[in-house]
């Protein structure tokens, strides 16, 4: 019993940001791929100030935990009401070993070609260095990580530049 507790307490830890990590209700999960979990990210989370510098949200993982990425939704694109540049905000998910293992670049600013939703792939990989990098979407973590959220300004600008804008990133975690 206190290894399971210990299991929910490590699926349950953001490590940085003010983003929510939470359990998904059974309608949004049918919803969205079959998850478990959501991570919840809004303009007010991206807090780095700094010109052209990325800034990157963790969710710890734990050993012998199957993840797999089954949705991310773009509920209200990113924007930061500046007129002088063309706004861009690409983000990108991954972990420890591979930056863009559960989503590729894909871009959130409304001056951009915003993406509403993107799915992660349906398959499992075993996990192994030789089998990370045939499949986006999914691994079975053989020792602790963490999932990194990267979120990428346009060079005239910061993250936290951003006025508005929401997403959520649905995951699938198998303890």
């Amino acid at each position: 019993m206190k290894k399971r507790i210990l299991m929910i307490l490590a699926l349950g830890a953001l490590v940085a940001g003010a983003a929510e990590w939470r359990p998904v209700a059974l309608e949004e999960s049918a919803a969205n791929g079959g998850a478990t979990r959501v991570l919840t990210v809004d303009y007010a989370d991206l807090t780095t100030a700094a010109t052209n510098t990325a800034q990157t949200l963790t969710v710890a993982i734990p050993a012998k935990c199957a993840v797999r990425l089954t949705a991310m939704v773009l509920d209200a694109a990113f924007d930061t009401a500046n007129t002088n540049y063309t706004g861009s905000l690409a983000v990108t998910v991954g972990d420890g070993s591979d930056v863009d293992l559960y989503l590729t670049s894909t871009e959130l600013a409304s001056d951009g070609t915003e993406v509403w939703k993107k799915f992660g792939n349906t398959a499992w990989n075993s996990g192994t260095a030789t089998n990370v990098t045939f499949a986006y979407g999914s691994k079975v973590y053989t020792a602790a990580d963490t999932l990194d959220f990267i979120f990428t300004p346009n060079a005239e600008e910061a993250v936290s530049a951003n006025t508005s804008g929401a997403m959520k990133f649905y995951f699938y975690l198998k303890p």
